[in-house]
């Protein structure tokens, strides 16, 4: 029962020094690609993303993403991503804080249909290093606004598989993505 007491006040007291955040963003994701000595071009897609924030202390946090595309790559289709991201305030001034940031993110989308020849379903993923720089702002109390520029190199594979046959190819790139939104602190 000791042990008990003692987790539940550690755990408590750790709750109490960090702030938790929702977020709701929308953004604008371009990439930018070369396989094979040809340059690719894909559309870029807007997002709709959703976010929680934990505050490790007064200065850093950590964020995990999930966003939903509804037309990834420009494939017509609903397309998924999530970044989790580390992030790191630099100066605050009055009621807007600017921070910086690095993370890892994953896009996805894929698409299948049938054919004489069977099933055939195709993937197109990217994987972002991403790095980024920000800028939020007090707008109410509890409500917080922001504006972000993130970028980094981008990885994308690209899978079609029928049957039993597979086959993939990659590209390497770069990516953009401006991002405007708002917080909710819930603790």
């Amino acid at each position: 029962m000791k042990n008990y007491l003692i987790a539940t006040a550690l755990l408590s007291a750790a709750s109490l020094a960090a702030a938790d955040s929702l977020g709701l963003s929308g953004s604008y994701t371009k990439g930018f690609y070369r396989a094979g000595g040809e340059s690719l071009d894909f559309d870029g897609a807007f997002g709709v993303g959703l976010s929680y924030t934990y505050d490790l202390d007064s200065v850093s946090a950590v964020r995990t993403q999930l966003e939903l595309f509804p037309n990834l790559y420009g494939s017509d289709k609903l397309g998924f991503g999530g970044e989790f991201t580390y992030l790191r305030s630099v100066t605050s001034t009055g009621g807007a804080d600017v921070y910086v940031g690095g993370g890892l993110g994953l896009n996805t989308v894929s698409a299948s249909g049938a054919t004489d020849a069977g099933r055939i379903t195709a993937r197109l993923t990217t994987i972002n290093p991403t790095l980024l720089a920000g800028v939020r702002y007090a707008v109410a109390p509890g409500f917080s606004g922001f504006f972000e520029l993130a970028g980094g190199p981008s990885f994308l594979r690209a899978s079609v598989s029928g049957g039993s046959a597979t086959v993939s190819d990659t590209a390497t790139g770069a990516f953009l993505k401006p991002s405007i939104g708002f917080t909710y602190t819930i603790r």
